[in-house]
């Protein structure tokens, strides 16, 4: 099979999942409790008015009359308008999405620059002494049995209130982002740090590394060149998994740290039962995950190509 034809069956695969979420998204909405009228107009609303507000933002509409209005909707283009704004979701995503994406973006970021040295070297102390490692999993155990809401909290009474090297909350340039970063990325190091080092023993314990220390190949070429690009598959499979787990905890640090992403307006939404906004916020950050777990299906055939193409 070629790699154009292993992409289009992967883009076809993912299709079911999307109507599957966006199916799920919608039902979840709906079972909500509350009245979407009454957040809107207030308890005191005269009933026949209530009716006819009702009746003009078609919640009196049977469920799978508005599930195939709102279907229509989203393949246009359209996540509806926000009942309390009056704001275009899609404009709403546009605005927040991108901060949400940068937290991201650095919590991957932090995880990485803690496991990959961490795992590597703890992988080549082990390789060469056979220790226990018995340190490296209680420490990497901590790390993950921490909740990132959690250790937010502690970075935040520590690193801003009472040392005060950071700000407390909002997003005033690159140091507003250290702390939600480092909440996000350190829970994820622990798990991240534990693949890297069982990866690059499995790779040194190879036939052929054995052959190129035997030649005399450099420790530091070898473990570049010829290790960790052997070893990466497993931690890029891990990433995509994880994408999913971050993007949804940067969701709730971002109400820890004020930072003015999707997740803050997500709440805000859930709060005062703003349908179309909920449905299309949700909508977009399970999209993204969905999107995110295609790229790196075709990334893995990219970086190793004896991947069957199935």
């Amino acid at each position: 099979m070629s790699f154009v034809r292993f992409a289009a069956r992967r883009v076809l695969v993912t299709v079911p999942a999307a109507l599957a979420v966006l199916l799920i998204t919608f039902a979840m909405i709906r079972l909500v409790p509350g009245d979407p009228v009454q957040v809107i107009a207030g308890t005191n609303l005269d009933p026949q008015v209530a009716e006819e507000l009702r009746e003009q933002l078609g919640l009196n509409d049977p469920l799978p009359v508005q599930f195939f209005d709102y279907l229509g909707q989203v393949l246009r283009g359209d996540l509806g308008t926000s009942f309390l704004t009056h704001q275009p979701v899609t404009t709403i995503v546009a605005e927040r999405l991108p901060l949400t994406l940068l937290l991201t973006a650095a919590g991957v970021g932090v995880g990485l620059m803690l496991s990959l040295p961490i795992g590597i070297i703890t992988a080549l102390r082990h390789s060469r002494r056979r220790s226990t490692g018995l340190t490296f999993t209680a420490a990497t155990t901590m790390l993950v049995a921490t909740p990132d809401f959690l250790l937010g909290t502690v970075l935040v009474s520590v690193l801003a209130v009472y040392v005060q090297i950071f700000p407390v909350a909002g997003a005033d340039g690159w140091t507003s982002l250290v702390l939600p970063a480092l909440a996000l990325g350190i829970p994820l190091a622990g798990i991240q740090a534990r693949v890297v080092r069982t990866s690059v023993l499995d790779v040194l314990n190879r036939p052929f590394v054995r052959t190129l220390r035997a030649v005399g190949i450099p420790q530091r070429r070898l473990v570049a060149r010829n290790v960790l690009p052997n070893a990466s598959i497993p931690v890029l499979s891990l990433l995509s998994v994880e994408f999913g787990r971050l993007l949804a905890g940067a969701l709730i640090v971002e109400n820890i740290f004020s930072w003015p992403g999707l997740g803050t307006v997500i709440f805000d939404s859930i709060g005062r039962r703003d349908l179309p906004a909920v449905q299309g916020e949700i909508l977009v950050v399970a999209l993204l995950i969905l999107a995110i777990n295609l790229v790196m299906d075709i990334v893995y055939r990219i970086v190793d190509p004896r991947i069957a193409l199935s």
